[in-house]
């Protein structure tokens, strides 16, 4: 079982109920929810408007997704529940401009204004709350360790250096960039995030009295 199994299986999401419909047939109707989440946002769209998108009766719909939150978090988890290959270019700096590039751009995507626009809902419904803990978090988590495990085998940094941490402050970066600062995430963007901040944290050792005191 993949770790992306396993934080699927602690969403506790409701279970599809009745036929299951093929693959095509459910990928068609997450592919809906994704054009209808892009055009009117979480709050204005309906699951009957879902169903005339993707061409499926009504009632396929509700048997199988008892209500929006749950049929928003499987379309969530279709289109970003996997893990993406981890960046492996030989060095900290390489991986972590790779992994910023990355992060831009889907942000700069359509995709990444669904994201934004649920991130809203998600604050008052725990399932998609959890959903897109999954999404941003749980499931790419094994990527920041690995860059960091690297860049310690390499002697690029201590073995204090704390995957959470770089993950928290990359990401909070990004959406105040595009949310608060309303900014372009362009290259300039990712070599300041990259060399004025995560490398000076991740470099940064701790001394023993420190550690002790947390």
């Amino acid at each position: 079982m993949t770790d992306t199994e396993i934080g699927l299986r602690g969403l506790d999401l409701p279970e599809p109920r009745g036929p299951r419909r093929g693959p095509e047939r459910r990928e068609a109707i997450c592919e809906a929810v994704f054009e209808l989440l892009g055009e009117v946002g979480y709050d204005r769209m309906t699951m009957d408007a879902v169903a005339t998108r993707a061409r499926a009766s009504k009632a396929t719909i509700y048997r199988t997704w008892p209500d929006k939150p749950g049929l928003v978090a499987e379309a969530l988890i279709s289109r970003f529940g996997a893990t993406p290959d981890t960046p492996d270019t030989g060095s900290l700096r390489g991986d972590l401009m790779a992994l910023m590039s990355l992060a831009c751009a889907i942000t700069n995507s359509p995709d990444g204004e669904v994201i934004t626009g649920v991130m809203t809902a998600a604050t008052r419904n725990p399932a998609l709350a959890r959903t897109m803990h999954e999404c941003t978090y749980s499931s790419k988590h094994v990527m920041n360790v690995t860059i960091i495990a690297r860049a310690v085998a390499r002697g690029e940094v201590h073995a204090d250096a704390d995957p959470d941490v770089f993950h928290e402050v990359m990401y909070a970066m990004i959406m105040a960039r595009k949310l608060i600062l309303e900014r372009p995430l362009d290259d300039e963007f990712a070599r300041h995030v990259v060399d004025d901040v995560l490398i000076p944290l991740l470099s940064y050792r701790r001394s023993k009295g420190e550690a002790a005191a947390e």
